[in-house]
């Protein structure tokens, strides 16, 4: 083992990436001292026990202060390094890792590595991310991407980096810990409001841009048509939700398409869906998939980013965007028969437990850090 005891983890605040964030704590050994710091928050906001750390801090910084040099950011966090004296700094997302690399280059007798995870596609394409990755990156800094694609996007950004200091590490999923947490299906549906007879597609994401439930939305208006007992489940909020509602009602699907919202563990909800379904035009790694896989839901993706990474090879993937084809899809799904329906139910669980369980992700990840 590496002589690494103290980690401290660098986020931008306590999100959705939660559960990916943990997955990196949880991936050290028993022995090792855990520190979270949370740029943005407050102490009260961020003091939360799904968060697997032996320490908590919170910067309160405010957007002002996270903008330009990040002058009193770099200062604040340099307290803390000193203070901990950390074997390694795990940043996620750009302004962490910069935040921390810069922090770093005003100390230079401190060789402390950086992993920046870097969660989704087209981050790091600005000129002047370009430029600063090229001045405090290369010599502090490895990167870590959610999948092939993410790995291809960092290395493109031009910042000198070594082929080896970039890692594809997909995120892992609990197996056991996810079955044990989901509803019956029937009470899932009760939840939600769905009649047992409906043949239900389910979708589980944030109300922006990227997931497109917009040609999801028109896609299941087709649908409609020649199924008139198909319902559609949207999980999640954002701000296009009223876009969305919107649509739905010029379409008059408002009895057929239920808004669920926001919901913590959305996943336990999943068994109520007959099919899941992301139309997204960008996807870094879609983990919510190994969700729809554990449940063993049969899935209608899109060929972007990195889901055909987690669906594998032989996945027939929509185009983004291609309204006719995601509704032909959905049909086909829905009228699988049995033994169809389980053997690609079953194959797809396989895969799940075979290459994105915890053990696999804690495997790649020390190893990666132990090259350093």
């Amino acid at each position: 083992m590496s002589t690494f005891k103290t980690v401290l983890q660098i986020r931008y605040r306590d999100d959705s990436l939660r559960v990916t964030c943990n997955q990196y704590l949880e991936a050290f050994p028993s022995d090792y001292y855990r520190v979270v710091v949370f740029l943005t928050g407050s102490a009260a906001e961020n003091e939360n026990k799904t968060i697997p750390a032996d320490e908590i801090i919170s910067l309160e910084l405010n957007r002002r202060q996270l903008k330009g040099l990040r002058l009193f950011a770099r200062r604040r966090l340099r307290e803390y390094i000193d203070k901990f004296e950390p074997s390694l700094i795990l940043a996620h997302r750009w302004k962490a890792t910069a935040i921390a690399a810069s922090a770093l280059s005003q100390s230079p007798e401190k060789k402390i590595p950086v992993f920046s995870v870097v969660h989704a596609l087209y981050q790091m394409q600005s000129l002047s991310r370009r430029l600063v990755g090229r001045f405090i990156f290369k010599g502090c800094c490895r990167f870590i991407g959610v999948s092939k694609a993410v790995r291809e996007d960092v290395l493109a950004a031009g910042f000198g980096l070594n082929p080896e200091a970039v890692l594809a590490l997909p995120n892992a999923v609990d197996v056991s810990q996810t079955e044990n947490c989901l509803l019956p299906r029937q009470a899932a549906r009760q939840f939600l409001g769905v009649a047992s007879t409906a043949l239900v597609c389910g979708h589980v994401g944030r109300l922006v841009g990227a997931k497109d439930q917009k040609t999801l939305i028109s896609a299941f208006h087709k649908l409609t048509q020649r199924l008139p007992s198909a319902h559609l489940v949207i999980i999640g909020d954002g701000r296009l939700e009223d876009d969305l509602r919107s649509q739905v009602k010029s379409l008059d699907l408002e009895t057929a398409v239920t808004f669920a919202g926001a919901q913590s563990q959305a996943v336990r909800l999943m068994p109520a869906f007959d099919c899941f379904v992301l139309t997204s035009v960008a996807e870094g790694f879609p983990r919510v998939l190994l969700e729809a896989m554990i449940c063993r839901l049969p899935i209608v993706a899109t060929d972007r980013g990195g889901i055909g990474e987690v669906l594998g090879a032989d996945a027939k993937l929509c185009q983004a965007g291609a309204v006719d084809e995601i509704s032909r899809a959905l049909e086909k799904t829905l009228k699988l028969d049995a033994k169809a329906r389980r053997d690609l139910v079953e194959i797809a669980y396989q895969r799940v437990v075979e290459c994105f369980s915890s053990a696999v992700f804690r495997k790649r990840l020390l190893e990666f850090i132990e090259l350093g």
